[in-house]
């Protein structure tokens, strides 16, 4: 049997731990968003440079997630979640010590592999502690961390570059996550460590071949990858488009965390549905999601009036809410419990591929087209909709038999 966090101040706790890490980890990988636009200027960047900055982070974040999954499962979710910890810090603060386009590009690339464990090891984290009725919720909490912290940083991360400008921005926020490191390794003590232990010594080693193998896992991951061709395409580029709308940076940063802060609490009520009303029937409010991220993207590119743009596009990160939520919520309940680093690691390495190509595609748009976003939107709304369709294609709570290990608990 399967041994979880039983005491709810200790649940609690490990909840808002790592509600804090991630918070702080969006607003590190959210920063250079709002700081490209003074770099742009001091290191003289054209956009399809300023794109390849903005996607460099995620092509290494990307790299790192199987890497970092496995590491999670093979030496514990604490330990791994503290050295990403670091390491995202560290490599944030460096970020101030660019000079050049190469040397910004190291920085960013070195950024993404300190921090591409912390997502896999939040998720093995909240399986551990968690029983499977209350993952929906747990799960989704955690998740609205990343627009809590968009929320967040972008007040912030405005505010900082005007002004300490955008080299000592960075150093702040590194100096921030290295105090942070120091409370998860002080107060994320989990009690069941011994019990985790002894049943992973007790484990057969599970290769990947049988995640490869694991029914939905493709569609999932496809799903994801369409999922965050649009997310990542929206935040990296909407400070600039409304910039470019006439807007100020700090009233477009502070405009930013508009949608950030209704799809925080959209997050927690779509974890609450799926643990109430839609336990095997996930995949729908994906689908639901993804068509609903398309009309929205359509209306907010067409939009009359920057408020009503505004208003599009706080709806389309609602939608795009509920499609992060229900894959995870499908990875954390139906992929075998000595897997979840490594299925959890893998799906998101397809976002983070996303994020790399979403940034860089657009920027390449935007120089092509001389500034124009209109083949931007589209590129987005086709993403959607692809996403759509693979989300429907999904098997609801399939158990794969194709594995007589992992009959009980394959997704």
């Amino acid at each position: 049997m399967k041994a979880y966090a039983t005491d709810k101040k200790r649940k609690t706790i490990i909840i808002i731990l790592l509600f804090i890490v991630a918070t702080i980890s969006f607003i590190d990988k959210a920063a250079i968003n709002v700081a490209i636009i003074p770099i742009q200027k001091d290191l003289q960047l054209n956009s399809f440079e300023s794109g390849l900055i903005l996607s460099v982070f995620f092509i290494s974040y990307a790299l790192m997630h199987p890497l970092g999954g496995w590491l999670t499962d093979k030496y514990g979710s604490r330990k791994i979640l503290i050295l990403s910890i670091l390491g995202f810090s560290v490599f944030t603060a460096f970020t101030s010590f660019a000079w050049s386009f190469a040397s910004l590009f190291l920085f960013r690339f070195l950024f993404g592999i300190g921090e591409g464990g912390i997502f896999p090891a939040s998720i093995r984290s909240i399986s551990e502690n968690f029983p499977e009725k209350e993952r929906g919720r747990a799960t989704s909490f955690y998740l609205s961390a990343q627009t809590f912290g968009g929320a967040l940083g972008s007040v912030i991360i405005g505010a900082l570059v005007v002004s300490l400008g955008w080299r000592w921005m960075f150093v702040s926020i590194g100096i921030i996550g290295v105090l942070i490191a120091w409370v998860v390794w002080v107060y994320l003590k989990y009690p069941v460590d011994i019990q985790i232990n002894n049943e992973k010594q007790s484990q057969k080693k599970v290769s990947y071949k049988k995640v490869f193998k694991t029914r939905n896992f493709w569609k999932i991951f496809c799903a994801k990858f369409f999922s965050n061709i649009v997310s990542w395409g929206i935040v990296s580029w909407m400070p600039s488009y409304w910039v470019s709308k006439g807007l100020d940076l700090v009233s477009a940063s502070a405009l930013m965390a508009i949608p950030y802060l209704t799809s925080f609490l959209m997050f927690n009520v779509s974890g609450w549905i799926l643990d109430k009303y839609m336990a095997g029937r996930e995949k729908y409010l994906t689908v639901a999601g993804s068509i609903f991220s398309a009309v929205f993207l359509y209306l907010m590119f067409n939009a009359t009036s920057v408020s009503l743009g505004i208003v599009y596009m706080t709806l389309n990160a609602i939608s795009i809410a509920f499609i992060g939520t229900s894959l995870y919520t499908m990875v954390i309940k139906y992929s075998a419990k000595e897997l979840t680093g490594s299925v959890t690691g893998l799906v998101s390495f397809g976002g983070q591929i996303s994020g790399g190509i979403s940034p860089a595609v657009i920027g390449f748009v935007l120089t092509v087209f001389n500034g124009s976003y209109n083949a931007a939107s589209w590129f987005l709304i086709a993403a959607a909709l692809t996403g759509a369709f693979t989300s429907l294609t999904i098997k609801n709570n399939v158990i794969d038999t194709t594995e007589n290990e992992l009959k009980e608990h394959s997704l």
